[in-house]
């Protein structure tokens, strides 16, 4: 923007726009959380038997809530319509959207490092 300089009226200075801060760095989502997600899924839709549920990879809570919800593998095509995923300080929150047997639902999860190791430790079908 220009602005006069005092006692020159004929003389202005340029005053230049503050530069705008830089977009935040994102963090990579590493592999072997899509993996957990996947054989989460995999086992809810009965593509997978829920015994490759390891209890070092997935919390109690996250079998009990897929062998609960389990469905038949015969009754159609799954397909991952979206997968979302926020790293956060050793943490990684994924929610996406499945298309299954005509209808389309939501699923929520919540990954957990500890000592080079990911962990499902929530998951919900809603």
């Amino acid at each position: 923007m220009l602005h006069p300089i005092p006692g020159l009226t004929h003389l202005m200075y340029l005053v230049p726009e503050p530069a705008p801060a830089p977009p935040p760095q994102k963090t990579p989502v590493p592999r072997e959380v899509s993996g957990l997600i996947r054989v989460a899924l995999d086992s809810l839709f009965g593509l997978r038997p829920v015994t490759q549920l390891n209890h070092r990879r997935f919390d109690a809570s996250v079998r009990s809530h897929i062998t609960a919800r389990q469905r038949a593998g015969d009754a159609g095509v799954v397909k991952l319509i979206s997968c979302h995923v926020q790293m956060h300080e050793q943490v990684a929150e994924a929610f996406g959207s499945i298309r299954y047997a005509g209808a389309i639902t939501a699923y929520a999860a919540r990954l957990g490092e500890s000592g080079g190791t990911w962990r499902m430790l929530s998951f919900r079908m809603l």
